[in-house]
């Protein structure tokens, strides 16, 4: 089964919707989005679903928590999604410092008028007249880089360049597998056609939310979402508190090294970088135990109702 009847595999639906596909598991165990249909291990998302996904993606990327869009309807998300381009953002005290990488991004930039919310920097026409670029001047913090097909390759490549900036790829097209490498990373993604109001805002959100220290890749879990956790009968075994815990440690070790580095200690910003990547592999494993122990209690469900169908 595939797009021709209207159904999509959970890797279509990630390449499309620029969701990773552990996203799009969490949020069916923790949130109830089931997909139309499966198969084995195999989930079927409908071509419904599969317009929603790609308006919450966008209101995602507008900073809005996915707890509030999950169970809006397709013009309630319109509703929201209009809403939120006519609200006011608000500007940090200083501007974001960007840099563009892209003809698309230089021309969307020319049709602008001259009130923006971003300070650009620093432009190149293509990703060959950036490197070649030996100025060493007006070194951006954020960098969209335009990117027609998606891969980690040239956000590696412009972060060796420029190692402080936060590189954000705008891509055309992606697979499923090269999405899912880069949310890995812990890269935010934005995807072409995008709107000056909105790389704007994602600059501001980068500066201003996720980057108190620079290139701090953000978090996946909520306090809540953790307590939840931690709470959870689900392991007797212990592990996933034991895992839960460290996350917590690990939280309040980047937000301790934040806080240093904006009291004047340099070197507390390359701390929470390496921390808050070893973070993300915390997150990555608590991912995969939390739907190892789903399939389990699955099974162990599937199994107590065929003995009770023997009696």
């Amino acid at each position: 089964m595939d797009s021709d009847s209207d159904l999509y595999r959970i890797g279509t639906v990630a390449s499309l919707t620029g969701i990773a596909v552990e996203r799009l598991r969490a949020w069916e165990r923790r949130h109830g989005l089931v997909p139309a249909h499966k198969s084995g291990r195999t989930r079927f998302y409908s071509k419904v679903q599969l317009e929603q996904l790609s308006l919450i993606k966008r209101l995602l990327d507008q900073g809005q928590p996915i707890s509030s869009l999950i169970n809006l309807t397709h013009t309630q998300l319109m509703e929201r999604l209009q809403g939120a381009t006519q609200q006011p953002v608000v500007v940090p005290t200083i501007a974001p410092q960007v840099g563009l990488i892209g003809p698309n991004l230089l021309v969307l930039e020319q049709q602008q008028g001259i009130d923006q919310r971003i300070d650009v920097v620093s432009r190149w026409a293509n990703l060959e007249a950036f490197t070649q670029d030996r100025s060493g001047t007006n070194k951006p913090t954020i960098v969209f880089a335009q990117l027609p097909v998606l891969s980690l390759q040239p956000i590696d490549l412009i972060t060796d360049i420029i190692p402080q900036a936060r590189v954000i790829p705008v891509y055309q097209f992606a697979t499923a597998d090269a999405i899912e490498s880069v949310n890995q990373a812990g890269v935010p993604l934005a995807k072409w056609p995008l709107t000056w109001p909105e790389l704007e805002h994602l600059a501001i959100v980068e500066q201003g939310l996720s980057q108190e220290a620079s290139g701090v890749p953000a978090r996946h879990f909520s306090d809540e979402e953790l307590i939840a956790m931690a709470v959870s009968q689900s392991d007797p075994s212990g592990r996933l508190q034991q895992l839960v815990e460290l996350l917590q440690q690990a939280n309040a070790f980047v937000s301790f090294a934040q806080v240093c580095e904006r009291e004047g200690f340099a070197p507390a910003s390359d701390l929470a970088f390496h921390v808050s990547t070893a973070r993300t592999q915390l997150e990555q494993a608590l991912e995969q135990y939390n739907d190892r122990l789903d399939q389990e209690h699955s099974a162990a469900q599937n199994l107590s109702v065929q003995n009770i169908n023997k009696m």
